[in-house]
């Protein structure tokens, strides 16, 4: 199974100068627990998770401060064509959650979480069950 086959949704990202409140509002407003941090090309900058805002509400940073103080610079990528057991390869090795799924010429095409592949794995453990 491939990467791009466990993404649903368009990829929801962001510019690097949006506040860390209104990332929050983003994410509360499309139900998701990242959102990728990109220039107006679509190449990605960084991710933020839900888990970044939370340290940085523990850590008294201000919310109307810009993303990109708490965003994870550089993300890891993985491209949209890789089989899923790179990805899990990936999050295992980097101890992550989140990938961002790049296509060829790296730009954003969306992002996988871990309960995405954890999905993907038990249904393909099932059809070999009754296969």
């Amino acid at each position: 199974m491939k990467v791009i086959q466990l993404v649903n949704r368009k990829p929801v990202t962001a510019s690097s100068d949006i506040t860390i409140k209104r990332a929050a509002e983003l994410m509360k407003k499309e139900g998701i627990g990242s959102i990728v941090i990109s220039d107006k090309e679509y190449n990605p900058l960084g991710i933020v998770t839900e888990r970044d805002i939370i340290y940085a509400i523990a850590d008294n940073v201000p919310l109307d401060s810009p993303i990109d103080q708490i965003m994870s610079q550089n993300p890891v990528t993985i491209d949209s064509e890789a089989d899923i057991s790179e990805a899990v390869a990936l999050m295992s090795s980097r101890g992550i959650r989140h990938l961002v799924v790049v296509n060829k010429d790296g730009k954003v095409v969306g992002v996988i979480s871990i309960k995405d592949v954890v999905k993907a794995v038990g249904s393909i453990a099932l059809d070999l069950a009754f296969w």
